[in-house]
């Protein structure tokens, strides 16, 4: 044999035992590290240990056990026996329990060694967790055979034990904590998210006096409610009001959504709407019977009313999606398809099924009910906005027309303005030739005829030419105001005409004081200096009067003006002329109150009052 075919040979011999040494290896390897599922025990009514075994009346049961599917349920407590020649390694043995409730210790070897929730007390609850439990090593109980569990619970509860997993704490720990994580962070989820759109649609319906947010906001809170509840291990309460409020947050959670989701789609069916409110009402009435000790299926019969009604609820938003479709409730129907689906599937495992494993499959519920939240409240948010932009826009062509009526109100307005100030100018010049024809036209008609009947009596002549000069002096005056206030209008007014009062022999006694400030217009001023001007043009040509008094001011309630003179008078209940008819119209005008008190063979009084 060559030195190359003996090489051959050790080279084929050291590749097939390392390839024997690997197979070995892999196969020990797998039959080490895998953990043995326990899917059948012994099960016997009462608390059993390794002492007392042999007195009870043990049968074996499937695992899942689940106590209120027997006939009749199980109660109180009951021990489970499974042999300790299951676990894999002696010395590291560890077991998982996916579910069991409502509470529970461990025994070996008649010594506890382990206990889920205060076995004593009855209004402890477990049973919604999974549970890892490390046995003693074999050394410290060498003459144990068994494991105990012992389990206390009731029917109105999901009471008994799941399939267990038993192994190497290396292999089962992994498995423990993915499923609490996955427990924890799905409860967190749907507190937070789910409180935060609580507080924010509570607020909104505030905001905007809006009926859904607040049915938005209410579903949401009983939802992070019933979640955080649902984590709870040791009950802060009695379980009776704990599961009353769980029950309370499914019901009021589920009958609000429902309607809620109706109305955000337009679905406008009184009596489906009404089928929410019923099933509520009898869902609560089931839970609070169930609380006084009403047997489970009166619970569960309520909980099948509330699913129906919201099942048409859905099949009812389905149909619109169907009829006419938009993104909205289309979201909503394919939300609402997978919660009503996977709802199914968790009442099916809870309720019905006979499957072994049923009692530990995960419960989706929780989680798709905050996908269709957050499907239902997204939907809310952007009818909102719609709403919102619809406002703007609606602002805008609101603003717009608003602008454009304005623009028609102000050439309507610059247009009357105009037509007024015609008509003002035209009524002033009517004025201003009555004034010259019956003032100025009559006294130069006299002076005509005074000169050519007496051309020697000059003073007479200077004299009418005088009452000539000083009338269209006043006429021209009133053609704007002699100033920009009443105190001034009245000095001014008595310095132009007290030449006048003097040459008809009329002694004036003036006591005038500052008025108050009135904001009256150019043209108010002008119609209160006529008035004044007809008073004393009244007085010197009709009254024949040789004293007049003038008293004007403000006092606490107003401004007033007396005009008094020692004249004739007349009959002031009988005599109401054109003049006195002009007086009181413009007074009327500017809001002053006038009065005129007068006696023949007495004198007359004109008072005046208007506001400060």
């Amino acid at each position: 044999m060559t030195a190359r075919t003996e090489y051959e040979i050790r080279w084929l011999k050291m590749v097939t035992t390392g390839i024997a040494l690997a197979v070995i290896l892999f196969f020990c390897s797998i039959a080490h590290a895998a953990p043995v599922k326990i899917l059948q025990a012994e099960i016997a009514e009462g608390q059993y240990s390794q002492a007392n075994a042999a007195t009870g009346q043990w049968q074996t049961v499937s695992l899942s056990d689940v106590w209120r599917r027997k006939t009749p349920c199980r109660d109180h407590i009951w021990t489970y026996r499974v042999p300790l020649s299951v676990f894999p390694d002696p010395q590291d043995r560890t077991l998982l329990i996916y579910r069991a409730g409502n509470r529970l210790r461990l025994f070996s070897d008649d010594q506890q060694f382990a206990e889920a929730g205060n076995f004593l007390n009855p209004d402890t609850d477990v049973s919604n967790h999974a549970m890892m439990f490390r046995l003693p090593a074999t050394e410290q109980s060498a003459n144990a055979t068994m494991l105990y569990i012992q389990v206390a619970g009731d029917c109105r509860r999901y009471s008994g034990l799941s399939q267990m997993l038993a192994g190497k704490f290396a292999d089962i720990a992994p498995l423990y904590q993915q499923k609490v994580d996955t427990f924890i962070w799905s409860t967190v989820a749907i507190v937070v998210v789910c409180s935060i759109l609580c507080f924010v649609s509570l607020s909104a319906s505030l905001l905007y006096r809006s009926f859904n947010a607040l049915l938005f906001g209410i579903t949401c809170g009983f939802w992070a409610l019933r979640a955080w509840l649902w984590s709870m291990h040791e009950l802060p309460l009695p379980y009776a009001i704990w599961f009353f409020l769980i029950d309370l947050s499914f019901g009021v959670w589920m009958s609000l959504i429902c309607i809620l989701a109706m109305r955000i789609n337009q679905i406008r069916y009184r009596w489906l709407e009404a089928a929410q409110w019923i099933s509520l009402v009898f869902f609560l009435g089931s839970s609070v019977a169930l609380a006084f000790g009403a047997p489970p299926v009166y619970k569960a019969l309520g909980i099948d009313l509330v699913v129906v009604a919201g099942t048409g609820a859905l099949i009812s938003i389905m149909i619109q999606a169907f009829r006419t479709p938009s993104p909205g409730n289309i979201a909503v129907s394919l939300a609402g398809f997978v919660m009503l689906v996977l709802g199914v599937y968790d009442h099916w495992n809870v309720w019905m099924t006979d499957a072994a494993d049923a009692y530990q499959r995960f419960y989706f519920t929780p989680l798709i009910v905050l996908f269709f939240i957050l499907a239902v409240g997204i939907v809310l948010n952007l009818q909102y906005m719609r709403a919102m932009r619809s406002d703007a826009q609606y602002q805008k062509v609101l603003e717009v027309e608003v602008s454009r009526q304005r623009a028609i109100l102000e050439q309507h307005h610059q247009a009357l303005a105009q037509q007024a100030r015609q008509e003002a100018v035209t009524l002033e010049r009517e004025r201003i030739m009555k004034d010259m024809h019956d003032g100025l036209g009559s006294q130069l008609v006299s002076l005509m005829s005074l000169v050519q009947t007496a051309p020697q009596q000059k003073t007479e002549i200077e004299h009418e030419l005088q009452e000539a000069l000083d009338t269209l002096r006043a006429t021209i005056d009133t053609l704007s105001p002699s100033g920009e206030d009443l105190t001034t209008i009245l000095a001014q007014f008595r310095f132009r005409h007290e030449s006048r009062f003097k040459r008809a022999g009329i002694q004036l006694n003036w006591r005038v004081k500052p008025f108050s400030s009135t904001a009256w217009s150019s043209n108010n001023l002008i119609q209160f200096e006529q008035m004044i001007r007809e008073i004393f043009t009244n007085i010197i040509k009709h009254a024949g009067a040789s004293q007049i008094w003038v008293d004007a001011g403000t006092n606490t309630e107003d401004n007033f003006l007396f005009i008094q003179d020692n004249g004739t008078g007349f009959d002031a209940s009988v005599q109401v002329g054109r003049g006195l008819k002009n007086l009181h119209q413009r007074a009327s005008e500017l809001g002053i109150r006038l009065r005129i008190d007068s006696t023949n063979g007495v004198g007359t009084t004109i008072s005046m009052h208007w506001a400060l």
